[in-house]
């Protein structure tokens, strides 16, 4: 692939999926800068695979795969803190959300979502946050889109259960 063409492609899945991801990455981490640097990361993976010429065949689905990877690889980092490291930077509680941005029922609504587990958590905010089919999901996933189809259904009904609905 010529680098003007390269360029092009790279720019035009940037238009088509940036603020998606940027989405998926905020709700996965609840926090604004954190999601920002997440969706450059997953970029700039992107960009070099398609400087190394590699073919893509679905190229949404290449993104939420590395996106999702990428939130896994934070959350066991994050885990891995020590406890001096706490010591040293205090115990301040994380800020949550968007300075407010996220009105009181859609927070409670993903704070019941955060309490899934995480596989059930992550089919619903790809389902529901970012649209995405069963079928695009189970590729992300390297699983059977019938056994993601399973894992919404299950996932809503523990939801709907939480919630009283």
């Amino acid at each position: 692939m010529k680098e003007s063409s390269r360029k092009e492609v790279f720019l035009e899945s940037f238009d088509a999926y940036s603020d998606a991801i940027f989405r998926f990455c905020l709700v996965k981490t609840s926090q604004k800068e954190l999601a920002e640097d997440l969706t450059q990361e997953v970029f700039m993976r992107y960009w070099q695979v398609l400087t190394d010429g590699k073919e893509m065949t679905n190229t949404r689905s290449f993104l939420y795969t590395i996106a999702n990877n990428l939130v896994i690889d934070w959350y066991r980092k994050k885990k891995s803190v020590s406890l001096d490291v706490m010591q040293e930077q205090g115990f301040e509680a994380e800020q949550k959300g968007t300075n407010q941005v996220l009105d009181t029922e859609y927070a409670y609504i993903l704070e019941t979502i955060d309490t899934l587990e995480e596989k059930d958590r992550v089919v619903v905010l790809l389902r529901f946050v970012e649209g995405l089919d069963p079928k695009d999901i189970a590729e992300i996933l390297g699983e059977s889109a019938n056994v993601v189809s399973v894992r919404i259904n299950r996932a809503i009904e523990k939801v709907q259960k939480k919630l009283h609905i």
